[in-house]
C-alpha cells in the first residue's frame, strides 16, 4: 500500500480488510502478555490497541478470545533438501505450525546442479506465500576436488550472481574455519565477498579461544554447530547469534538452553533452528514444536517465542517489518490456545488466513522444474554387477572396512579378511562385511569408488541412494553385486532417489526426481514410500534406526575416519586415498 493509505488505515479513516478481537498479544518488544486487538488492512498490521473504529461493513472480524496472539515464527536455518519434499509441499506442511519465514541454505542443491539449481529453486520460492530468505552456500564444493567431484560449483563469481537475488540475504554457514584460520585464499575471498551482507552465518564445532574470536572477527555472525552448553554460552558472550537447533538428525537444544537458562542469561541473540527435518516429524510439528521444547526447558514463555520472532528477525535485519506485532509490520500472525504447548489454532499470512486448526486454507500451485533439474543422474550405460568388483590375487585378501556406528557420523577403521574368488574379493554378509561403492553421476565420467563396509547388517540384498553427502554422488550398499546392480539401475532408471533390492527385484523405492534429492509427491506419499523401503531393509537385517542418513554420509570425507567417494577409500586425518586391499 502507499503511504497515504497505510496512515488513513491506521488512523481508521479506512476500514480494515481483518481484525483480530479481544485476544492476548504476546508481545515481543516487551516481553509481556498484553490484552489487545489488532487491524490489518492488505499484507500490513495498521493499528494494536482498540480496534472498533476499524471495523467495517466487509471487514473480517476473527475471535481471539482465549487466545494468545503471537508474530509468525521463524526458522532460523534449514536445508529443505533433507526432508525429501520440494519448497512448495513443505510450504504446503508447515504453515499449519504458524512457520511464516524462512531462511534456507539450499548447499545439497547446489552440490549437484551450482548456481542454476540455486537460481531455479529461488525462482520456485518467490511465488510461495510465506517469507523466504536464501543464503548462499559457502563450501561448493564441501571438500578437496581432488578426493571427490560434486555437480557445482560456488565461488566468488558465483556468490557476486547471486547478489542480485531479491530473496538473498547473506552467506550460509562457512564450514571451512580451518580454511578461515589459515587464511585460505578462496575462503578468505568469498568472505570478502560478502562483507556487504548483514548475514554471515558460521559452522564451527568445539571452536572457542583466540580461534573462535579470529572467526568471528572474519565477519561469522552466528553458529547453529554448537553441541556443549558451555560452547553456546561462549559464543554467545562474544557477541554471536547461537542458533539452538534441534532437528531429525541432531538435537542439542536441551544441553545449549541448561546452561543459559541457569545462569539467567539474555536469550536476545538465541534463535531457534532446525537444520534438517523429516516429512514424518513435519507433519507433527515445526518450529512451534522448538518453542515448546524451549518452554519445557525452562525458557519464559514469553521468551521462547523471542526466540523464534523478533530474535530471528533482528539478526536478519528485517525486524523492522517482521518478527512482531505492530503497525507497519507485515501481517505474519499466529493464534495458539495454549502459551506452552504451543498448540496453534489459526495462521495468518500477509493478512490473509492461512490455516485452521491444523488444515491449510490456501491453494498453492506445484512448480515446475527444468528438465535439467529432473534430469541429473548421469550414468552412461546400465551398471553391470562385475563393476563392483574388487580385483585380487590369491585365495584371501586382508582389506580395510569402514566401520559405522548407530547414531554417529563418524566411521572408524577396521581389518577384515576375505574370500578371494577368480581374481575377485567377495564380501561376506555372515560377519557384517558388505560391498560399497560410489558411483560419479553428475558428469559421467564413469568412476566408481570400491570398497567394503561394516554396521549395516544386511544378511542379503542392496541399498542404493543419491542422497550422499555433500557431493550427492550415487552411494550403494550391498551383500552380492547383483543386486547392487539392480538397486543403482532403478536410481539410474528414476533419475535420482533411494532404492532397496534383493534377490533381483526391488523391495521399496523413493523416487527423488529433484536433482536426486527431492520429491515431486505429496508428503504423505513420501512418507509412505519411506516407510516401505524403511521395513523392507529391516526385513533384510538391518538394524540401524535410520539406514538411509547413515548410508548418506559414508561418502562425506571431512568427517572422520575412513570414507568413501568416486575416488576410492579416503583417510580422512590426511585426506589421501589409500588402497583398499592392505599388503
Amino acid at each position: 500500500m502507499r503511504l497515504e493509505e497505510v496512515i488513513k488505515a491506521a488512523l481508521g479513516e479506512v476500514k480494515a480488510d481483518l481484525v483480530i478481537l479481544d485476544g492476548e498479544l504476546v508481545n515481543v518488544f516487551t516481553g509481556e502478555l498484553e490484552k489487545g486487538d489488532v487491524a490489518v488492512k492488505g499484507d500490513t498490521i495498521v493499528c494494536v490497541g482498540d480496534v472498533s473504529d476499524h471495523i467495517g461493513k466487509d471487514t473480517v472480524e476473527v475471535d481471539g478470545e482465549g487466545m494468545y496472539v503471537s508474530p509468525g515464527f521463524f526458522e532460523s536455518h534449514i536445508h529443505i533438501e533433507s526432508s525429501q519434499i520440494t519448497p512448495t509441499e513443505f510450504t504446503r506442511l508447515c504453515i499449519p505450525h504458524g512457520t511464516t519465514t524462512i531462511v534456507w541454505d539450499p548447499h545439497e542443491i547446489a552440490n549437484v546442479m551450482g548456481v542454476n539449481g540455486v537460481r531455479e529453486v529461488i525462482r520456485e520460492v518467490r511465488r510461495l506465500p510465506i517469507n523466504f530468505f536464501i543464503v548462499i552456500p559457502s563450501c561448493v564444493p564441501a571438500s578437496d576436488p581432488r578426493l571427490g567431484g560434486s555437480g557445482g560449483v560456488i565461488g566468488v563469481r558465483e556468490i557476486n550472481e547471486l547478489k542480485g537475488e531479491k530473496e538473498v540475504i547473506g552467506l550460509a554457514e562457512m564450514m571451512n574455519f580451518p580454511g578461515v584460520l589459515g587464511l585460505d585464499a578462496d575462503v578468505v575471498a568469498k568472505l570478502k565477498a560478502a562483507k556487504e551482507f548483514r548475514v554471515v552465518d558460521g559452522h564451527c564445532p568445539g571452536l572457542s579461544g583466540r580461534e573462535l574470536c579470529a572467526y568471528i572477527a572474519a565477519g561469522v555472525r552466528s553458529d547453529h554447530e554448537s553441541v556443549a552448553g558451555s560452547e553456546g554460552v561462549e559464543k554467545l558472550r562474544r557477541g554471536m547469534f547461537l542458533m539452538v537447533r534441534e532437528g531429525t538428525a541432531s538435537k542439542n537444544l536441551s544441553d545449549l538452553l541448561k546452561p543459559i537458562v541457569e545462569m539467567g542469561l539474555d536469550t536476545r541473540n538465541c534463535l531457534l533452528a532446525s537444520d534438517d527435518k523429516s516429512p514424518e516429524e513435519l507433519k507433527e510439528g515445526h518450529v512451534n514444536f522448538l518453542i515448546r521444547r524451549s518452554i519445557e526447558e525452562g525458557v519464559e514463555p514469553v521468551k521462547a517465542y523471542q526466540m523464534a520472532t523478533l530474535n530471528p528477525a533482528t539478526y536478519l535485519g528485517v525486524d523492522d517489518v517482521l518478527g512482531g506485532i505492530a503497525p507497519g509490520r507485515r501481517a505474519d500472525i499466529v493464534l495458539v490456545d495454549d502459551l506452552e504447548k504451543v498448540h496453534v489454532e489459526k495462521v495468518i499470512v500477509g493478512g490473509k488466513i492461512a490455516a485452521e486448526k491444523g488444515k491449510l486454507k490456501l491453494k498453492i500451485e506445484d512448480f515446475r522444474y527444468s528438465d535439467a533439474m529432473r534430469g541429473s543422474v548421469h550414468v552412461k550405460q546400465e551398471v553391470k554387477p562385475e563393476v563392483f568388483a574388487v580385483k585380487c590375487e590369491g585365495n584371501k585378501a586382508k582389506v580395510r572396512v569402514i566401520k559405522v556406528e548407530e547414531g554417529s557420523l563418524v566411521t572408524g577403521e577396521e581389518e577384515a579378511f576375505l574370500p578371494v574368488v577368480d581374481g575377485m574379493i567377495i564380501p561376506d554378509p555372515s560377519i557384517d562385511v558388505l560391498q560399497v561403492a560410489v558411483l560419479e553421476r553428475h558428469r559421467g565420467t564413469g568412476e566408481v569408488g570400491l570398497g567394503f563396509i561394516k554396521g549395516f547388517g544386511l544378511r542379503s540384498g542392496s541399498i542404493a541412494s543419491t542422497v550422499a553427502h555433500d557431493s550427492h554422488n550415487l552411494v550403494v550398499v550391498g551383500a552380492d553385486w547383483r543386486d547392487m546392480a539392480v538397486a543403482v539401475n532403478r536410481i539410474i532408471e528414476m533419475q535420482g532417489g533411494i532404492c532397496v533390492a534383493d534377490k533381483g527385484r526391488i523391495m521399496g523405492e523413493i523416487p527423488l526426481e529433484v536433482a536426486g534429492l527431492m520429491s515431486v509427491e505429496t508428503a504423505d506419499s513420501v512418507i509412505k514410500k519411506r516407510r516401505k523401503a524403511f521395513n523392507a531393509v529391516r526385513r533384510l537385517g538391518c538394524t540401524l534406526h535410520d539406514p538411509f542418513m547413515t548410508l548418506s554420509f559414508v561418502s562425506l570425507p571431512v568427517i572422520p575416519f575412513l570414507k568413501i567417494t568416486e575416488k576410492g577409500l579416503i583417510d580422512v586425518k590426511t585426506q589421501k586415498i589409500v588402497e583398499v586391499v592392505k599388503r
